[in-house]
């Protein structure tokens, strides 16, 4: 990868590549760590971000670590293992937290970044003059304007910053780099985004090469399966009627598939089927029968393998 955290204020830490995350459960309700990375100087490295400081914070990053080296030890890679860096970035609610809880014989000890000493008036100033000019954003400034919002104190001010980046990005012509920044603004803002705001961001995603592969699947095999029907009833009218109910299906396919892939998504980070209902604005019974079949497939929650799994729930 390559790439610096100076976005986050920490230029002189560099991550070279991201790890797999497939560590190993202690508790069902654990929250599950998707930011795992190999840095410059040969540790691996816990990323995590907290919008508050609490004590209880450390409880969590202790638990991480833990399941770090037990999936070394387990795979007898401990060797391998010579540094583990906790990271925490904070929003510009947080000025000063303390680096250490130790408890004589444990201690932890992270690295803190505070993203309160960014300049956020400059950095928007600066990525909108580039985009104006319809340059490319490199990687860092990508991952700037994901976290201009986390810049500036208060929900409300925060609020106001999303919807400027979201303007921002999209101005900028490059499709996939348009739709990385809005679903990394939509990630790293979860926790302050108004409902409008996330429906028009969500909008704009709506129609992603992924997304549209999956529903041109969807069309396609609906139609085929309409072709066919109506092929064997010889008839015209039933043949356009079976393409319609086959592209109904096909096109519902592709929702599910997607509305299964954003669960799975969310369970790998420790998310309840409520929190995910809410954050997707789905039915919430729908949500807790796709968790309950997901759960026979974590901590991977393989996407493809849980849908084949749910959706075959109509067939026995």
């Amino acid at each position: 990868m390559g790439h610096s955290l100076a976005p986050f204020g920490l230029p002189h830490i560099k991550i070279i590549d991201m790890l797999p995350t497939n560590l190993p459960a202690v508790e069902a309700n654990e929250l599950r760590l998707d930011n795992l990375f190999l840095l410059e100087d040969e540790a691996v490295a816990i990323i995590d971000y907290e919008s508050d400081y609490r004590q209880e914070n450390f409880v969590k990053y202790l638990n991480y670590s833990a399941r770090v080296v037990k999936r070394y030890a387990i795979q007898k890679k401990l060797p391998q293992l010579k540094k583990l860096r906790i990271i925490v970035i904070y929003t510009a609610d947080v000025e000063h937290a303390p680096t250490e809880y130790s408890l004589d014989g444990v201690l932890v000890r992270i690295e803190p970044s505070y993203l309160v000493n960014m300049d956020t008036d400059a950095i928007r100033q600066k990525l909108a003059a580039k985009i104006s000019r319809k340059e490319a954003l490199s990687k860092e400034e990508q991952l700037q304007l994901m976290i201009l919002p986390l810049t500036v104190k208060g929900k409300h001010n925060k609020q106001n910053v999303i919807t400027q980046a979201a303007e921002l990005a999209k101005k900028i012509e490059d499709p996939v780099q348009k739709n990385q920044i809005l679903a990394g603004l939509l990630t790293f803002t979860d926790k302050f985004i108004d409902k409008r705001c996330r429906m028009a961001i969500k909008e704009v995603l709506k129609m992603t090469q992924v997304e549209k592969m999956i529903f041109d699947d969807g069309f396609k095999e609906g139609e085929r399966q309409g072709v066919k029907r109506g092929e064997k009833r010889g008839e015209k009218r039933g043949e356009k009627r079976g393409e319609k109910r086959g592209e109904k299906r096909g096109e519902k396919r592709g929702r599910d598939l997607k509305l299964v892939e954003q669960s799975c998504r969310k369970l790998r980070k420790g998310k309840t089927p409520e929190i995910i209902a809410t954050e997707l604005e789905e039915n919430l019974a729908t949500i807790k029968s796709i968790c309950q079949y997901a759960s026979k497939f974590a901590p991977e929650y393989d996407h493809k393998a849980v849908y084949g799994a749910w959706s075959s729930r109509l067939k026995a």
